[in-house]
């Protein structure tokens, strides 16, 4: 199967919340889309969304990127088929809950797709990038990457290795053709449950709070602007400032009597934490036609 002749954007978890927010702007701009995510989110949906209201080739890929073949897979499906400049790694997963609860499928499944995914994709497909650069790499950090957050434990970690993987990346590609944007938001409306979660935080929280399309907006221009940093929103800015100026007990207390209170007002679930995610893989193939245009 030959390459296609226009660049592409692929972006990572871009069925909804932020990264369907990527999607839209991108798409937005008039860039050509490769969306993955998860079996049965209805990503073949927004997929034909966007290639008619954006005129736009649009590819989409369901697949579990927690599975090291399946990624090293959707991967080289990518390069084999497609011309990348730009890469999102948007990807990951969350949660609050005591470090003691948490099941070791919950824990893996969060390393290997926060951490691993975004690490492995970057790697395989860093030879493209630079192959078809002028290009971008953004990676999703989290404002909770700058302090460790209990109740969340891993979580915090696994977005301070984004932190500093992209750092370190972005130094040893400079001179290159190929930036590294790191972008840190803050709380985003993704979800009822989010939004149900967040609107029961205190006044001063709820200032920092921004919607998905705000967040990818912002991200995208800076992005485009090469810039290396990206910490979208005022109040963002201010606490990613604020965060990183007092001790790290303080930052430890603040952050226990918040999600303490989160975590009590939590009703237990049953089986959270456990992987029910499909293991198959539905691969959309280009056709023939878009390929030849």
């Amino acid at each position: 199967m030959s390459k296609h002749n226009n660049l592409y954007t692929l972006i990572t978890g871009a069925s909804t919340g932020l990264g369907k927010a990527f999607a839209e702007e991108c798409a937005h701009r008039k860039m050509n889309l490769i969306l993955v995510a998860l079996p049965n989110e209805n990503l073949a949906s927004l997929c034909e969304v966007l290639k008619n209201t954006y005129q736009v080739n649009v590819f989409c890929k369901e697949t579990d990127l927690t599975d090291r073949q399946a990624a090293v897979n959707f991967a080289k499906w990518v390069i084999d088929n497609f011309s990348v400049n730009i890469l999102i790694n948007n990807a990951g997963t969350g949660g609050t809950k005591l470090f003691t609860d948490s099941t070791l499928d919950y824990l893996d499944n969060m390393i290997q797709l926060n951490i691993r995914a975004t690490t492995l994709l970057t790697r395989l497909l860093l030879p493209s990038l630079k192959k078809h650069a002028p290009a971008h790499i953004l990676n999703v950090s989290s404002l909770a990457a700058f302090s460790p957050v209990p109740y969340k434990t891993i979580y915090p970690a696994t977005k301070a290795f984004i932190h500093h993987f992209s750092r370190g990346l972005g130094a040893e590609l400079k001179g290159t053709q190929v930036s590294v944007s790191v972008l840190y938001p803050g709380p985003i409306m993704t979800n009822s449950d989010v939004t149900k979660r967040i609107s029961g935080q205190s006044s001063y929280v709820k200032l920092s709070i921004m919607t998905p399309e705000e967040t990818a907006r912002i991200a995208i221009r800076k992005m485009l602007k090469r810039k290396t940093v990206i910490i979208p929103g005022f109040m963002n800015r201010f606490n990613a400032f604020f965060i990183r100026l007092v001790p790290v007990d303080f930052r430890i207390f603040v952050g226990t009597q918040i999600f303490k209170r989160d975590f009590k007002k939590k009703k237990p679930q049953q089986h959270e934490g456990t992987d029910n995610r499909s293991q198959q893989s539905s691969w959309q193939q280009p056709d023939q036609k878009t390929i030849a245009s």
